[in-house]
């Protein structure tokens, strides 16, 4: 049994916009993501879970929303995993973790902590250190 060799990244149109896809949709679409769950458990507080939970599920738009977001983050992590290495693009969906604080503080009004804003200022230097080994020496 042989294993397919990874074929080697081409730099087309698709390879160039990898990057930015990375950067900026990946981070805007896990936002997303975290704003329609928020709105979906919301949605759905109070109900009982089970059979008749998972229906209004179904049938409430911001989880109908939540389910086509995810499906498009799928499709561009796809399209960001075939251009790039998984060792440069992973490190930088964690810029998520620190956008959902800032969505928790500003659309929640959710406190943020000195712990928290030390976090947020660690992921960011990790994901400067680890993101991209072309740019770093």
């Amino acid at each position: 049994m042989t294993v397919a060799q990874p074929q080697p990244l081409v730099k087309t149109g698709l390879a160039r916009a990898a990057r930015p896809l990375v950067w900026l949709a990946m981070p805007a679409l896990g936002l997303v993501n975290q704003y329609l769950a928020v709105e979906t458990a919301h949605a759905l507080a109070g109900r009982r879970f089970g059979l008749s939970w998972l229906v209004a599920a179904v049938r409430t738009p911001w989880a109908q929303a939540w389910a086509g977001c995810e499906i498009l983050t799928l499709g561009v992590w796809m399209v960001v995993l075939s251009q790039l290495k998984l060792s440069s693009a992973f490190p930088m969906t964690a810029l998520g973790y620190v956008l959902v604080v800032g969505l928790g503080w500003t659309v929640f009004a959710e406190p943020v902590s000195w712990p928290q804003i030390l976090g947020g200022a660690a992921i960011l230097v990790g994901v400067w250190l680890l993101g991209d080994p072309e740019t770093h020496p």
